[in-house]
């Protein structure tokens, strides 16, 4: 489908690709929010922004992976007519994406709290 598509995702099946796809969306907001997490408990502002930018990059795959898995969905019609397992997909995919716009947000609660304070003293 894409030529974009997140290297894990291989074309070994349709069904695969798109099972794959959201188990690496899955995996990749966990990792955002480890990153995250370690972004909060650290005091030092260069490890923070560290953790900070793996968590933006992290997010950014998780979202590549969701955009694969929408575009394969959206091949096989509207959610109302897919069939089983994948009728569940429409409902596992917005979920994932509320979590995605959480993640973001708290990224940017971390960047605007980060941004206040000294990066250290002269």
């Amino acid at each position: 489908m894409s030529t974009n598509m997140p290297s894990d995702v291989q074309e070994t099946s349709y069904l695969d690709a798109i099972f794959a796809a959201l188990r690496g969306a899955g995996q990749k907001l966990d990792n955002a929010r480890g990153w995250l997490t370690s972004a909060e408990a650290t005091s030092a502002s260069a490890w923070r922004l560290q953790a900070l930018a793996a968590a933006r990059g992290a997010q950014g795959e998780a979202r590549a992976y969701v955009k694969e898995l929408e575009g394969r969905l959206a091949q096989l019609g509207p959610g109302a007519e897919l069939p089983p397992p994948l009728d569940v997909l429409p409902e596992r995919l917005e979920a994932i994406r509320k979590d995605l716009d959480a993640t973001e947000q708290r990224i940017l609660s971390i960047a605007s709290a980060a941004a206040t304070q000294p990066l250290g003293q002269a």
